[in-house]
C-alpha cells in the first residue's frame, strides 16, 4: 500500500479545514481520469460538508456526461469570466492529473494569478514546482487511484459515497484501458474492489463509457483504420493521421478520437503508435508504446510534450504532410531501439 507523507496529509487537512473557497481543476481536453478525479474529490468533500467549485479549461467527452454532478463543472472555454472569478476568489486550488501550467493551455494565466494555495495530486513524472503541496506518485495507475489514497488516508474510506466511488472507478478504468495496461499493482485492484463495494456496477459503467458513442464516431474510426492508417513493420511502428476536413466530414465532437491511437498496437509486431490530429494552428500528437520504448522520451524530443513512459502527448507545428514525413524519418532514426 502506498503511504502518503503524513506531514503532507496534515498540511492538506489543515488547508481544507481553513479554506472557504475551494476550486478543483484539471488539464485541457480532460479525459476519464481527469473528470473522474475531479468529481471523485468533489463528492468526498461534499460528504464532509465542504462545498467546492469545479472548473476545466474546456469541455469533456459526452460519454462522461452521465457522471454525477458533471453538469456543475464550469468550462473556461465557454465562460471565461465565471472561471476567472472563481479562481480569483479561491483560497485553495486542487490541481488534478496535470503537473504544470502549460497543461491547462489558455487557462494558465488565470491559474497563475489565483492567490489560492495550490495542491497537486498527480501521477505524471517530473512535476513542476508552482505547487504548495505536491502529492505526486508515478507508480499508481491513475490520478483517480491517487485521489482515493489521499481521501482514505486523510479522512477514512467511510466518506467515499457512491457518487465519489463511481467517479473514481471511471477514472481508474479509463486510464488503464479497462485494466489492460498500467495496472499491475495489487493495490489498484484492491481499490477497484473497494469502489465496487460502494455500489459501482462494473457492467453498467463499462456500457456507459464504451458503448455510448455516436454513429459518426464509429464511422470516423472505420475511416481512420481503412484510409488513414500507415504501418511500418520494419520499424514496428504505425501512425494514423486525421485532417480538419476528415474530422468535419464525420461531425467530430470532443472525445471522438479518444482511444484511436491504441488500435495500431493490436497489430502483431507493432509496439509504437502515433495519432496526428489537425487543430487550429498545430497538430495534436498522441503517442502510445509497449515495452521499453519510451513514448514519453520521443514526445519530449520531437513534439514539445511528455507524459508517461508508454503514453504521452505533444504538438507539431507544421503541415500534416510534413508531420507524417518527419515521423517516418524519426522512426527510421530510432529503428534500433524499436527493434531491440
Amino acid at each position: 500500500m502506498l503511504q502518503i507523507d503524513k506531514s503532507q496529509l496534515n498540511e492538506l487537512i489543515k488547508a481544507i479545514s481553513s479554506s472557504k473557497n475551494i476550486v478543483i481543476t484539471t488539464h485541457h481536453n480532460p479525459d476519464g481520469d481527469a473528470i473522474g478525479s475531479v468529481l471523485g474529490l468533489y463528492h468526498a468533500l461534499k460528504a464532509l460538508g465542504i462545498n467546492a467549485q469545479m472548473v476545466t479549461p474546456n469541455g469533456f467527452p459526452d460519454f462522461l456526461g452521465w457522471l454525477p454532478h458533471s453538469d456543475k463543472i464550469v468550462h473556461y472555454s465557454r465562460d471565461k469570466k465565471a472561471v476567472e472569478e472563481l479562481l480569483t476568489n479561491a483560497d485553495l486550488l486542487f490541481c488534478l492529473d496535470f503537473n504544470g501550467f502549460k497543461r491547462v493551455e489558455d487557462m494558465a494565466e488565470a491559474l497563475k494569478k489565483s492567490p489560492a494555495k495550490r495542491v497537486l495530486i498527480d501521477h505524471h513524472p517530473e512535476p513542476e514546482s508552482p505547487f504548495h503541496i505536491s502529492i505526486s506518485y508515478t507508480e499508481v495507475s491513475s490520478t483517480a487511484e491517487l485521489v482515493y489514497e489521499v481521501i482514505e488516508q486523510a479522512y477514512g474510506e467511510g466518506i467515499i459515497n457512491y457518487e465519489s466511488a463511481v467517479s473514481l472507478y471511471t477514472g481508474i478504468m479509463t486510464d488503464t484501458g479497462s485494466f489492460s495496461y498500467a495496472c499491475s499493482r495489487e493495490r489498484t485492484f484492491t481499490i477497484a474492489g473497494k469502489l465496487i463495494a460502494k455500489g459501482v456496477i462494473v457492467e453498467e459503467v463499462q456500457g456507459l463509457v464504451y458503448n455510448n458513442f455516436s454513429e459518426n464516431r464509429m464511422r470516423l474510426l472505420g475511416f481512420s483504420l481503412a484510409e488513414r492508417l500507415k504501418v511500418y513493420p520494419e520499424h514496428r511502428a504505425a501512425c494514423i493521421w486525421l485532417t480538419r476536413n476528415d474530422l468535419n466530414q464525420f461531425k467530430h465532437q470532443i472525445g471522438d478520437t479518444e482511444g484511436f491511437v491504441n488500435y495500431p498496437l493490436s497489430i502483431k509486431g507493432i509496439i509504437f503508435s502515433v495519432l496526428f490530429t489537425e487543430n487550429d494552428g498545430f497538430i495534436k500528437v498522441s503517442l502510445r508504446s509497449r515495452g521499453n520504448f519510451s513514448a514519453n522520451t520521443f514526445s519530449k524530443l520531437y513534439y514539445q510534450g511528455g507524459g508517461h513512459k508508454n503514453a504521452a502527448g505533444g504538438k507539431a507545428f507544421m503541415s500534416m504532410d510534413e508531420a507524417v514525413k518527419q515521423f517516418e524519418e524519426l522512426i527510421a532514426k530510432h529503428t534500433a531501439a524499436l527493434n531491440a
